[in-house]
């Protein structure tokens, strides 16, 4: 791990966009350099090239701040967790695992459980694909609705920016049902997300619109019979929220 980990992650995983954004920047500047734009024209050209490559810098910059440089990349998402208490856990990812090295040093004693409900179908994005191709390890695939554990024997849940490649409602409320019943009386969930707010929209334009709002996650916990017990920002650009059994 180096301390530009989660930012070249985000770069293998979409580089495609980005080269996309390359080639249109070295193409503008080629025909504003050759005097082959004129007119009014050249105006919304250059507005939209300035404009794209401020998204463009900025997304790189707010991603290596919150995935190498914030209290994210130090497992600042447990805190307040009774870690002593944490016998079994379960990590459940969308085809990148982003919590396992964060929990086995955190709770190293715990018996940790890691499931993969990437769906290629509901949830193929070609990041996520991508994603996917590159992990090292192939965990225990699984059905969002359906976690291969017994009823209330799990202590600790962790969904690390995750849960919104469900992005089906009914699916998304079924997954938090399955984790309500397999949760102890005094188990916790722990669900850790952007958010579609303006901060992140200042950070990765457009892109933010692929989180849900804090509203869409109150009603999915809701309706998945868990109910929020704390929730806090982990930097402005990050949400975690705490659940329990309803």
């Amino acid at each position: 791990m180096t301390q530009y980990s989660g930012v070249l992650k985000i770069v293998r995983f979409n580089w495609p966009w980005y080269a996309v954004a390359i080639a249109a920047t070295a193409a503008a500047i080629f025909l504003l350099l050759s005097a082959m734009l004129r007119g009014p024209w050249l105006i919304f050209i250059v507005a939209g090239l300035v404009a794209a490559n401020i998204w463009f810098l900025l997304s790189l910059a707010v991603s290596h701040y919150v995935y190498d440089r914030s209290p994210i990349s130090q497992g600042k998402w447990l805190d307040g967790i009774g870690k002593s208490q944490v016998r079994r856990a379960a990590i459940f990812h969308a085809g990148q695992d982003e919590a396992s090295p964060t929990v086995a040093r955190l709770l190293p004693f715990a018996e940790t459980h890691v499931f993969d409900f990437y769906d290629s179908q509901s949830n193929g994005t070609a990041s996520l694909k991508r994603a996917r191709a590159l992990a090292k390890d192939r965990d225990v695939a699984i059905d969002s609705d359906r976690i291969p554990l017994q009823s209330g024997t799990l202590d600790l849940g962790l969904v690390v920016f995750a849960a919104h490649e469900i992005r089906n409602d009914d699916k998304r409320a079924a997954f938090f049902r399955e984790l309500a019943r397999v949760l102890t009386p005094d188990g916790r969930v722990v669900v850790v997300e952007h958010l579609r707010d303006p901060w992140n929209f200042l950070a990765y334009g457009p892109g933010a619109f692929h989180f849900l709002s804090k509203r869409t996650w109150r009603q999915a916990f809701a309706d998945g019979g868990l109910k929020l017990s704390r929730q806090f920002s982990c930097t402005v650009f990050v949400r975690v929220f705490e659940l329990v059994k309803a």
